[in-house]
């Protein structure tokens, strides 16, 4: 078994489609952690709406090339258009990508994401976590 660290990410109805991401992913394996959702601003100007961003932790024994193409099918599977160079530019219902792979929970608890709407998560669940 691994753990991996995944950020969603939503600007069409996030609520609805982070809740929904979350229980799909409940079918690939077990959710360890969830941090708490964050409203981010479009970086952009081809987003019209909000982002509404999050950290997730997987625990599953996918490896991580199986599990890309399981998460593309989720994506899929709630509105977002198939795998094209285009639709990195447009709103989107789900966004999940794989941030970190670890063989412990705690070494993927502790593993920073790169990408700044990200990072931003990540601070606030430690904030949350020392509290």
């Amino acid at each position: 078994m691994s753990f991996f660290l995944l950020g969603l990410g939503s600007n069409i109805k996030p609520e609805d489609n982070l809740t929904q991401a979350a229980s799909a992913l409940e079918q690939l394996g077990r959710v360890a952690a969830t941090s708490p959702a964050l409203a981010t601003a479009p970086v952009g100007e081809t987003f019209h709406h909000e982002f509404r961003n999050q950290l997730l932790i997987l625990e599953c024994d996918l490896p991580a090339p199986m599990l890309k193409h399981r998460l593309q099918a989720i994506e899929v599977d709630l509105g977002r258009e198939p795998k094209s160079p285009a639709r990195k530019t447009r709103d989107r219902p789900i966004d999940i990508d794989i941030l970190a792979q670890a063989e412990t929970l705690e070494s993927c608890r502790h593993a920073v994401p790169e990408e700044s709407y990200y990072q931003s998560v990540y601070q606030l669940w430690c904030q949350e976590e020392n509290v």
